[in-house]
């Protein structure tokens, strides 16, 4: 039987990607019973909105009748299990959310946790004890990172304050360590508000190390012209990170562009529809229909865009996957304790590494591994991938 070598998450499903090449979806036990029960009241109450049933409802037929019906069943997150062989991920229904383990071999689903506290937004296990860490959503609109034992125990919040804080990592110690077993790098973003209370806008995204067991905290990396995301540390204090340009927090409008656009709005809807006429003159006789201007550069934007449409229409695979791809200035790092910095790659969206130091990455457009002296391999053409894990 073929090894689950990595796990990956897209278009809210999570997939399992074997060492001969193959791939599959994980098939929940409790997805499929939420979709059961949604089948169910469907064929209940589907009677209200279809034929006479809709006439005798009158108004109340105009509406979605959503009374008692749970959204649909979706994966959030994932991550490596306890032990070889399995996957954690969660799954919310958006009222209800869990957090389950998934059997490789056995294709056997179990539910650790149910119940409505929110959804977890990332998972993060140890080889080195039995305590999994978790980000959750809280109901201010921040987000912090809480604690539980693996087994599914009460959980408990180890940050807090006006922040986001994801993606949590445990850094590995190894048996020979006896304090210290529970660090965590996380990133963290602190949340700016108005005077009403109402959130506007984000600050650089940091990575914190936390020390659950004694409570200390310190910021590790942290530059106020990028966002650093998704660390992950070795065991030789090796930093993986991403990192993306800092867009700034949102500027408030400007009440002379309200009214500028406003003026300035027939004009331009104006233009915009003598424009579309002209392209549809240019495609269909070659000819524009005004000579004013400069025509020359006119007639080649639109021929441009008329290749383009039709590259579009005849699945012009390579320029779609380009727009798949993540932007090249968001790359994977690694980071020495010295502070040597060294780009790993380019257009990265999510990556893990594993315990041998191999690199799983995507662009949003595939899924590579880049073992150590190694070339990149690509190992699934995956698109909208939004996480990965590397499998134990």
């Amino acid at each position: 039987m073929p090894t689950a070598r990595l796990a990956y998450l897209a278009d809210r499903q999570v997939h399992l990607v074997f060492d001969d090449g193959t791939e599959e979806p994980i098939v929940s036990a409790f997805v499929e019973g939420v979709q059961r029960r949604e089948a169910s009241i469907e064929r209940k109450s589907g009677w209200k909105n279809r034929g006479t049933g809709a006439r005798f409802m009158g108004a109340a037929a105009l509406w979605d009748d959503n009374e008692g019906r749970r959204s649909p069943a979706t994966f959030t997150s994932l991550a490596k299990g306890r032990r070889r062989g399995e996957i954690l991920y969660a799954i919310t229904t958006g009222p209800v959310s869990g957090l389950f383990a998934y059997d490789v071999e056995t294709g056997e689903e179990q539910r650790l946790v149910h119940g409505t506290d929110g959804a977890a937004l990332a998972i993060a296990t140890s080889d080195d004890h039995s305590v999994l860490a978790m980000a959750r959503d809280q109901k201010n609109g921040s987000r912090n990172l809480a604690v539980m034992r693996d087994d599914g125990g009460d959980s408990a919040l180890v940050t807090d304050g006006d922040t986001v804080d994801d993606a949590p990592a445990w850094v590995p110690v190894g048996p020979e360590v006896t304090e210290g077993r529970h660090q965590l790098v996380y990133q963290t973003t602190g949340i700016g508000r108005d005077a009403a209370g109402m959130v506007a806008g984000f600050g650089p995204t940091e990575i914190n190390l936390l020390d659950a067991e004694r409570g200390s905290l310190k910021t590790i990396l942290s530059n106020p012209e990028y966002d650093y995301l998704a660390p992950r540390m070795s065991r030789d204090g090796t930093l993986f990170v991403m990192r993306r340009p800092y867009q700034g927090l949102t500027q408030p409008p400007d009440p002379a562009a309200y009214l500028k656009d406003g003026l300035l709005a027939p004009l331009r809807l104006a233009y915009a529809g003598f424009r579309y006429l002209d392209f549809f003159s240019m495609r269909y006789t070659g000819k524009p229909l005004a000579n004013a201007g400069n025509t020359k550069a006119r007639n080649l934007d639109a021929r441009k865009l008329i290749e383009r449409q039709n590259i579009a229409a005849a699945g012009g695979d390579e320029d779609e996957a380009k727009l798949r791809r993540a932007p090249a200035d968001w790359v994977l790092l690694r980071r020495r304790p010295d502070g040597e910095e060294v780009e790993l790659a380019k257009s990265v969206v999510a990556f893990d590494v594993d315990a041998d130091g191999v690199v799983y990455l995507s662009d949003g457009d595939g899924v590579d591994q880049v073992a150590p002296d190694a070339k990149p391999k690509r190992l699934s053409r995956a698109q909208r991938v939004v996480a990965l894990t590397a499998t134990r």
